[in-house]
């Protein structure tokens, strides 16, 4: 399994996105300075061919010129011999004027113009390629010179050999040096990287980023680590006056319900009590609303942060809830049935996840009538259910149902905050929740979230 996962991480990593063009950048370079020196080298290799072959012609017409064509024939001869010593051999072919050789060691004539002194590169019929000129001795007598040019190829394959080797050992270079270099600048950006996710998943206060090299990065970490500290400073600041605010009311609340207990034990008047007993109602549901609120703030603010998280088995916690609620179930007239496959586990804080399994079968049990039915799923994933045959959830509030404050019916007694509180615990263990057509009724499922 490590390959895989390597392979993804260096993939998503920005040293291969900087080693891969540097790497291809030395190659392309080394190419060209290549291409641009074989061409250079082959344009002076065929000019001197040219200059070559324009000597040898202009000789051999003096030689005819003076000597004559029998003169001409012996000179050609004579270096026909010699030739095993060049590297770049001549070949010449004297013929008549309709092309049958006369001497020579060429054997057919090539297609250039006599009467043009046409000149230029071809390819002999024994294969041979060569820089040849043809011109017109005279009326009845053409002559044709051309020259190899083996030294020349022979010295570009020699250039492509040498640039060839050069440009592996360039590219090596670059790479090892573009590879230093980026492991060191990856090396910067995970300090950043792991500060930033230290404070999303409420770890320690993290190691002062900043670093005495005063470039682009250098400057972007410090302002990371001043980003940092300000941003622990503010959740500090909000999560003590949200404690304070916290007392403030729970304070007065309780003090207003003793007194409301006291005053009840004393009345006599059942008006009275009545109306006192509804006013502990309203406190307690005040103080419920508040710590439901509390809850779901605080999960959401420490969603992703994993500290004081152990392995929960919700196959065991699933099994215990369905036989605390065996008789709640019995009393509301619903058959509640529990689907559990042993062994599901889950890195969690258990009092959180115990709650976002009550609050899910409590709204069930809410909106299930008599007579229905409630069923608890737990499977490998893991993958928790909560499904039910009652009236079922509109389609257009099957997302709304876990804003704060938002009900699926006006008609039934509660505040709106049980879903929301659920969708936070959920999101804080990585868990997505979503509210589904169970055909009848609802479904409330819960699968780990997936990466965008």
């Amino acid at each position: 399994m490590r390959k895989p996962i390597f392979a993804a991480r260096f993939r998503s990593s920005l040293v291969p996105g900087i080693v891969a063009p540097i790497a291809a950048l030395a190659a392309l370079t080394m190419l060209a300075m290549y291409l641009i020196t074989a061409g250079v080298v082959r344009s002076g290799t065929n000019a001197e061919l040219r200059r070559s072959v324009d000597t040898e012609i202009a000789a051999l017409a003096d030689v005819y010129a003076t000597g004559g064509r029998d003169e001409l024939i012996a000179r050609i001869g004579d270096r026909l011999k010699l030739q095993p010593t060049e590297p770049d051999p001549a070949r010449y072919m004297v013929a008549t004027a309709d092309g049958v050789r006369v001497t020579g060691d060429i054997a057919h004539w090539p297609l250039l113009s006599a009467e043009n002194s046409e000149a230029g590169f071809v390819t002999l019929n024994d294969g041979s390629d060569v820089f040849a000129r043809a011109t017109q001795l005279g009326p009845d007598l053409k002559l044709v010179a051309a020259r190899e040019h083996r030294s020349g190829d022979a010295l570009i394959a020699r250039l492509r050999i040498a640039f060839l080797i050069a440009g592996l050992f360039v590219v090596v270079g670059a790479t090892g040096l573009g590879w230093i270099a980026a492991l060191r600048l990856r090396g910067r950006v995970r300090r950043i990287n792991a500060a930033f996710r230290s404070v999303d998943t409420g770890g320690a206060r993290p190691s002062p980023l900043a670093d005495d090299r005063q470039d682009e990065l250098g400057e972007l970490a410090g302002h990371a680590e001043r980003l940092i500290a300000r941003l622990g400073s503010l959740l500090q600041a909000q999560r003590d006056i949200t404690d304070q605010i916290a007392h403030e009311i729970r304070t007065p609340l309780t003090h207003l319900e003793n007194r409301v207990l006291k005053l009840i034990d004393r009345s006599i008047d059942p008006e009275l009590v009545a109306g006192l007993g509804q006013v502990r109602i309203e406190s307690r549901r005040v103080s419920d609303l508040l710590d439901s609120l509390l809850d779901i703030a605080a999960s959401r603010a420490r969603r992703g942060d994993r500290r004081g998280f152990a392995t929960v088995d919700l196959s065991e916690l699933a099994v215990s809830l369905v036989d605390l609620y065996a008789d709640s179930a019995e009393e509301a007239g619903l058959a509640l049935h529990a689907d559990i496959e042993p062994g599901v586990t889950l890195s969690g804080d258990a009092m959180q996840l115990t709650r976002l399994m009550t609050n899910l079968l409590d709204n069930a049990f809410k909106y299930v009538p008599r007579g229905g039915a409630v069923t608890l799923r737990v499977a490998a994933g893991p993958r928790i259910e909560v499904r039910d045959n009652g009236p079922g959830v509109p389609e257009e509030l099957r997302e709304r149902i876990f804003n704060r404050f938002q009900r699926g019916s006006s008609e039934i007694a509660g505040v709106g905050l049980g879903l929301a509180l659920a969708r936070a615990i959920a999101e804080r263990h990585g868990l997505a929740i979503s509210c589904r057509d169970a055909a009848p009724g609802a479904a409330f499922v819960l699968e780990p979230e997936t990466e965008q």
